[in-house]
């Protein structure tokens, strides 16, 4: 490659950075196509659930018997006079304990605000909403359901004109139900609502009593009660089990910015925002195929299901494992525009209005008929061992499964938990600004690369001795290759020629990638782990703040400048400069070989510093290794060469 070209392909690589880093924020998204003519009767709770094996399918629900012919005209009939609507101001109630700050509200009958106030052993908060804050009056990180989003818990009516298609709104009244307080005390709160029809006929009852539980855990009966003179038939309601949104900030690279999880019959699901986008190819710029707002899930078998706005944090309810929730329903939905003071915080417009969803548990009972639910509310951090310990203590319903390592969670779980392991071991240098989790990160590496140790080794005495066998042979292919460059199948048999005058096996050189190929999935395991593990939230390692996060120290004309991602970087170049390029390689090849750091730099520039160091200390420990390992000088005897024996005999001179 000549000088033209380097210059092109490093320009290329600089302009893919600076794209990623300063891409445009996209275009607000349609609102949803609104709902046709026509009611929908409630949904058969019992039916099987369409939706897991084919998500495109459009939910519909079972026809009402009862229901008049839509082709026919019906007789004019004169509409019932609703009572007047009385406005009851609203009223909040605040519990405590050690771990959270639960603020109930009479709008919904649910919880409307948790505030997590854990604090550690010297006093500070263990979740402050700016990281390293350790002001006595530092404000915790806390959970509004505000911008329309319905409280936690809330019980609602379902709507009988809903559209379960894919671009269906909210199954159920988007009106908070009013309830009013019956009893509350220091650990508990107890709250009651009543329906009443168009003739004020009482038609059910909902009573629900919360009580503080362990952790940041909280306890929920629900007592449902239909009347028979309310409504004839089955009454179907909507628990608020969680609510995500999408972040204000535009970079996503770690992913898990928001989302849902839930687990029903022992199978697992996480539901993206890109679901319901629902692109082509799962890629934005090949448009979508329908935009979708609905997606059901379940069949009498639901575990527990859960949401996150925040890549640490979750909300998630856990039915009794008596008592499995029967129908999952996530809804997408526009949130109300940002208040004045929210955009300036945000760097946002009035106008924005963005996504948010809300998965809700189906809740149906017959004419008088009164049924109690059980249900636990947590609201809280990501902790491994603390989900898990309650996924075991509720039947063993893998709660820890809420953390999303996906694919690679065999070795993200374990990467996690000797991280945490290591911690409080290696605390020793906390003073000095090295967090115990820097250290576990550099110790965990260093186990590994100890681990494959004799592997890389043999690979790098390859490699060594594939440099001297390139310094005889190169020269006679550089000949073969000019002389025969009009006629690559000559060329090629003339190649294969020297390579078995010198011994040399072309296929046996991939031997030494798989040190690299064995490691990958451990890159992997790292990055899933590390993008959602909360512990790593606020540790530090020298300059970095946060090995959760970029180590940005500063901004250059609005550009972020990360350190550990560029010294990744520079440790990657060292390391390939001491790699001989493989004799199969051509000279365009060679080049795109020694640039290709620049493309690790493009996709991890955004990264948390966390796996930036993994990759950082992993490639120091491997120029080390390279520099360690040894050929012996017997091992190239004149004329009779060889990186790795062939299978065929071998040829001496």
């Amino acid at each position: 490659m000549d000088r033209t070209g380097k210059l092109i392909l490093a320009a290329s690589v600089i302009l893919l950075v600076v794209s990623f880093v300063y891409r445009p924020e996209l275009p607000e998204r349609p609102a949803p196509n609104p709902l046709g003519e026509g009611n929908a009767t409630l949904p058969d709770l019992n039916r099987t659930d369409a939706n897991r094996t084919d998500r495109n399918a459009t939910v519909s629900a079972p026809p009402d018997a009862n229901a008049t012919d839509q082709n026919q005209t019906p007789p004019p009939v004169a509409p019932p006079v609703a009572p007047p609507k009385v406005e009851t101001p609203e009223k909040t109630i605040v519990l405590t304990n050690a771990n959270a700050r639960y603020t109930f509200t009479t709008k919904g009958g649910g919880v409307a605000k948790v505030e997590l106030i854990e604090r550690d052993a010297d006093g500070h908060l263990k979740f402050p909403e700016a990281i390293g804050d350790q002001d006595a009056n530092a404000t915790p990180i806390a959970m509004n359901l505000d911008r329309g989003r319905l409280p936690l818990l809330a019980l609602q009516p379902a709507d009988a004109t809903v559209d379960y298609g894919p671009v269906g709104k909210r199954p159920y009244q988007e009106a908070p139900v009013e309830y009013t307080v019956v009893d509350s005390n220091k650990t508990s709160v107890t709250m009651r609502a009543t329906g009443v029809t168009a003739n004020n006929i009482p038609g059910w009852v909902v009573e629900k009593k919360f009580t503080l539980g362990e952790g940041y855990q909280l306890e929920a009966s629900v007592t449902v009660s239909q009347s028979v003179q309310g409504t004839a038939g089955q009454s179907v309601f909507y628990l608020v089990s969680g609510t995500a949104k999408e972040p204000l900030n535009g970079s996503q690279m770690m992913g898990l910015g928001y989302g849902m999880m839930l687990m029903a019959g022992g199978e697992s699901d996480s539901i993206m925002g890109n679901w319901f986008d629902n692109y082509r190819m799962g890629c934005q710029c090949f448009g979508s195929n329908g935009a979708r707002n609905n997606y059901r899930a379940g069949q009498n078998n639901v575990q527990w299901v859960g949401a996150y706005s925040d890549r640490y944090f979750i909300q998630a309810v856990i039915p009794s494992p008596e008592q499995p929730g029967s129908v999952v329903n996530i809804n997408r939905f526009r949130l109300n525009a940002l208040s004045q003071s929210e955009a300036i915080a945000a760097g946002k417009k009035l106008t924005d209005n963005q996504y948010a969803f809300e998965t809700a548990l189906a809740v149906s009972l017959n004419a008088g008929e009164s049924r109690t639910f059980t249900y636990t509310l947590y609201t809280g951090p990501r902790e491994y061992d603390r989900l898990r310990d309650i996924g075991i203590a509720k039947g063993g319903n893998r709660f820890h499964e809420i953390m999303d390592f996906g694919w690679f969670g065999w070795v993200a779980e374990p990467l996690l938990r000797i991280m945490n392991w290591f911690e409080p071991k290696l605390g020793f240098l906390k003073e000095a600004t090295v967090s115990g989790y820097a250290l576990a990160i550099i110790a965990i590496t260093l186990i590994i690369k100890l681990i494959f140790w004799p592997l890389t080794a043999r690979s790098t005495r390859a490699m060594k001795k594939m440099a001297k066998v390139n310094a005889k042979m190169m020269p006679e292919i550089q000949k073969l290759r000019e002389r025969y460059k009009n006629d690559y199948q000559k060329m090629n048999l003339k190649i294969m020629e020297v390579y078995k005058k010198y011994g040399v096996n072309p296929l046996s050189q991939m031997g030494g990638c798989l040190p690299m190929v064995i490691q990958i999935p451990i890159f992997i395991g790292f990055f899933t782990m590390l993008r959602s593990a909360v512990e790593l939230r606020g540790s530090e390692f020298l300059w970095v703040t946060d090995l959760s996060s970029p180590d940005t120290i500063t901004h250059i004309a609005g550009f972020p400048i990360n350190i550990m991602p560029l010294l990744m970087t520079g440790t990657m170049f060292l390391q390939m400069r001491l790699q001989p390029p493989a004799p199969t390689m051509d000279a365009t090849q060679q080049a795109v070989m020694k640039y290709m750091p620049l493309m690790f730099v493009f996709f991890l520039y955004s990264a948390s510093a966390g796996l930036c160091l993994y990759w950082t200390v992993q490639n120091i420990l491997s120029i080390i290794q390279t520099k360690l390992t040894k050929v012996e000088e017997d091992e190239d005897t004149e004329g009779a060469v060889e990186v790795i024996p062939p299978k065929t005999k071998k040829r001496k001179s």
